[in-house]
């Protein structure tokens, strides 16, 4: 019973009794590859995966599982087909570790027959490459959860079956072993044909080890997309109310995700709007506790990949762009001073100044001589590299009233006595 599509999902509805769940879920597991699904805790994630064991009810479209619909499928027929590994792994009662995973030879022997040799081999085969053989011999109520959970990995392995459902299979593990069971699924799938579905909460880890991903959210799931086109700085905060840097990983090459705020924690109050003159990186810590605390955040001109313009990005800064390694040209220096105008307060980063970002400061020297509130954040010495023309820019900005912090902290005051006179 084999066919390119292991599980096709089409228009389908699932859920329990007349409680729907997931609508009009189309997706398709092919042989060979993994699918991840993600999505916030209660989405539907799980039930997808029950619904292919049957412990789901199928409400509307179909389902085939390995070109069958699934309703005509016995239990048996599904379990030679699908092994599970479960979410939470418990030793209902106590049995020894490999009679645990020979539990998993169970479809493919007649009632009340004996493991043979070659079911033997198999679970010997499956505890060897989960890293269990050395718990054979010991009982299963003894076992921690990640030992546990590597047992199940096993137990359906043993199954010999052509899709592999994971439940958050990583979520009792440590590093080590956690990368252990990934990168096994990953190689039994390319090298053996199997098929996976699996639900991460991880979103590092399922673009990782995904072919493509779906994200299960309000009720729908998405169309299977390769995990850069899946996961973005825009689905993070949509679905998970997470403002996030989505990038590439240097070292793995995949998409990478880290999370920046969640929208629930900034603040309710409307400070108004505050520029940050930044670059390099110099502005990130600045941005990010401004709009906890409730400002309203643009900034000055960015380069095109600058660790600042990324962040920005991710919080929905209003900037000035420029091309990376650019220098600011007349049209974003314009954009600056628009910018500019447009706030109530300016803070300057501790960001080194050349000749190709120097307008930026002009312009907050300039502001503080027409009376907007500036902050300067440290001190100009070290940092001026366009010639004195940054240190002569400072000293404007000082005489004109523009005050000094030491760190971040006290530009949050400041701004705060700025925002409540």
């Amino acid at each position: 019973m084999t066919t390119e599509h292991l599980i096709a999902y089409s228009g389908a509805r699932v859920g329990y009794g007349a409680t729907t769940i997931v609508s009009d879920a189309s997706l398709a597991v092919h042989a060979g590859e993994v699918v991840g699904l993600v999505g916030p805790n209660g989405a539907g994630k799980s039930t997808l995966l029950r619904a292919v064991t049957g412990d789901a009810d199928l409400l509307g479209g179909t389902l085939s599982l390995a070109g069958v619909d699934s309703g005509a499928l016995s239990a048996l027929q599904r379990a030679r087909l699908v092994g599970v590994v479960p979410q939470q792994v418990t030793a209902a009662f106590s049995v020894e570790a490999r009679e645990f995973v020979t539990m998993g030879r169970h479809p493919h022997l007649a009632r009340f027959a004996v493991p043979g040799e070659r079911d033997r081999e198999v679970v010997e085969r499956a505890m060897r490459l989960t890293d269990t053989l050395h718990l054979a011999e010991k009982p299963t109520d003894e076992l921690s959860g990640g030992d546990l959970q590597r047992l199940a990995l096993a137990q359906a392995l043993a199954q010999e079956p052509q899709l592999l459902l994971l439940d958050e299979p990583t979520s009792h593990l440590d590093l080590n072993h956690r990368l252990q069971v990934l990168d096994l699924v990953r190689e039994l799938a390319r090298d053996e044909g199997i098929g996976v579905l699996a639900v991460f909460h991880d979103l590092d880890l399922a673009a990782r080890y995904s072919d493509r991903i779906a994200v299960v959210a309000s009720g729908t799931v998405a169309p299977a997309e390769i995990p850069a086109r899946a996961i973005t700085t825009a689905t993070v905060r949509e679905v998970f109310g997470v403002r996030a840097v989505v990038g590439i990983d240097p070292v793995t090459g995949t998409v990478s995700v880290t999370p920046v705020l969640r929208d629930g924690a900034v603040a309710l109050v409307a400070r108004g709007r505050v520029l940050v003159i930044g670059g390099s990186g110099c502005g990130s810590q600045l941005m990010r506790r401004l709009v906890l605390a409730g400002w309203d955040v643009i900034s000055g001109a960015l380069n095109a990949g600058d660790a600042d313009q990324v962040l920005a990005e991710a919080l929905g800064v209003d900037y000035a762009h420029i091309p990376p390694f650019a220098p600011m040209d007349p049209e974003s220096v314009g954009r600056v001073v628009a910018l500019a105008d447009s706030s109530d307060a300016i803070v300057v980063s501790d960001v080194p100044f050349g000749h190709g970002n120097v307008d930026n400061l002009r312009i907050a020297a300039e502001r503080a001589e027409s009376g907007t509130p500036v902050v300067l954040l440290g001190e100009i010495e070290g940092r001026d590299y366009a010639e004195g023309a940054a240190a002569d820019l400072w000293a404007r900005a000082r005489a004109a009233g523009a005050q000094s912090a030491a760190d971040v902290d006290v530009v949050v005051r400041l701004l705060e006595a700025i925002a409540s006179p």
